[in-house]
């Protein structure tokens, strides 16, 4: 209660536009406050984008894991039988080695993403499972060699399942059945031992509504506030049987992707509903979180405050549970989202810089709860004002961009204040120390 309280405050600051927020927000960012906290703090990430350098810099200043988007699909690295082009994947990985970061490699195996040569050819359940081992084994094997230590979580099935809680009829399920999933899972643990193998899917209402339509099933609801049980929501129930199945059999699966296209106004309870993933042992983890909002209301204050309490209360269901240390957003700007609009432009803004690279309220409510899950430092005495600490405390000449407020407002309003002490007593300027 607490938590929400700060964070109500924080981003009603927000909406004041409180003059010269912005520009602390942006120096910081949220990566530091992010690895204060033990969280793995992410952003989907498209190889393209990776050339233009300001977006570089966003994601430097604010993530400490990037996920790739469809660099690893199986018609992008495998576009012929045998034949392998890790070329933008590579990017990816590379931009986040070389900036001290993990990557989630996102996704192994899927229903969509294929080539043309598995999708027509002609198979036997042998065959066709042999495809599958050798590639999830080459996928992995050559990031675990190349990079180690680096791609520490892999997306191994994505989407397997309809919204009525059936599997849905890939190839490889029609051809290998069900056991496909064991098959992808055990030849990737086989690959990279160290590396946390997850199963992900998506649960909220417009999202399955939508699925449900594309596939001609009958439209089955999904999560909403109100609806927040596993047990209420026909796709978790299935994928909940079907994952409790495989761990009881010893399938190496070390946990379940949530991902969270907020779409509707009634995001679901995430704590509630991750209790089952708990109960059988796994962890869980925030892997596609965007919120858009209806183009009409991009730049409204109440809007952009929804879309930041829906941002900072799905991190803080994170930071709060003991079974979930990664939360990753689809994208950190609206200037370059990593996939295309689906909604024919009725929907926009859905990510935490806006199109001009500024930061928004969900910024700052997301480094709330980044700050309040830090650990507490020890206290030390109040260093006293010698000609260290003046020097340390002159600002920059280097322009800081605009845009919101990254901290606390307590913790701010404190520097302010020490400041202009400062300034009275020993009539120097003194800006806020930059955090990283």
């Amino acid at each position: 209660m607490i938590r929400r309280l700060s964070l109500a405050l924080t981003v009603g600051l927000v909406a004041l536009s409180v003059p010269g927020a912005a520009a602390r927000a942006q120096d910081p960012g949220l990566r530091s406050a992010a690895d204060a906290a033990g969280i793995e703090f992410g952003s989907a990430v498209t190889a393209g984008a990776l050339s233009d350098e300001a977006y570089r810099n966003l994601l430097v200043d604010n993530v400490n894991m990037v996920s790739t988007v469809d660099e690893l699909d199986t018609a992008v690295v495998q576009p012929r039988p045998g034949v392998y082009d890790f070329a933008r994947a590579d990017e990816v990985v590379d931009f986040a080695a070389a900036n001290d970061m993990t990557v989630r490699g996102h996704r192994l195996v899927t229903s969509d993403g294929l080539p043309d040569w598995i999708v027509n050819g002609t198979w036997t359940a042998e065959t066709l499972g042999k495809v599958l081992r050798d590639h999830v084994t080459t996928v992995v094997s050559h990031y675990a060699e190349r990079n180690p230590g680096v791609v520490t979580q892999w997306d191994v099935v994505d989407e397997a399942f309809l919204p009525d809680g059936t599997l849905r009829n890939s190839i490889w399920r029609q051809v290998i059945g069900d056991d496909y999933l064991r098959i992808a899972f055990e030849a990737a643990r086989a690959a990279d031992p160290t590396a946390q193998l997850f199963y992900d899917d998506f649960y909220d209402d417009l999202s399955v509504t939508q699925d449900a339509v594309d596939n001609g099933v009958p439209i089955v609801p999904g999560a909403t506030t109100e609806r927040s049980s596993c047990a209420d929501v026909a796709k978790c129930v299935g994928v909940q049987a079907t994952i409790a199945s495989l761990v009881g059999a010893g399938v190496p699966i070390d946990g379940i992707g949530l991902q969270a296209r907020i779409l509707s106004p009634n995001p679901l309870d995430v704590p509630q509903f991750t209790t089952w993933v708990e109960d059988l042992g796994l962890r869980w983890a925030i892997t596609e979180l965007d919120v858009p909002l209806p183009a009409t209301e991009i730049t409204n204050a109440d809007s952009l405050a929804f879309q930041a309490q829906v941002y900072a209360d799905t991190l803080s269901a994170c930071a709060d549970s003991t079974a979930c240390n990664t939360f990753v957003t689809w994208g950190v700007t609206d200037r370059l989202p990593p996939s295309p609009d689906s909604t024919g432009g009725a929907f926009g803004g859905a990510l935490w810089f806006d199109a001009t690279d500024s930061p928004k309220p969900a910024f700052t409510a997301m480094q709330t709860v980044l700050d309040d899950a830090a650990p507490m430092a020890p206290a030390t005495s109040s260093p006293s004002l010698t000609d260290a600490t003046i020097a340390a405390a002159t600002p920059s000449t280097t322009a800081e961009p605009a845009g919101d407020n990254g901290n606390d407002a307590g913790p701010a309003t404190g520097l302010v204040i020490g400041g202009l002490a400062l300034v009275v007593v020993a009539g120097i300027v003194i800006a806020l120390r930059r955090r990283r």
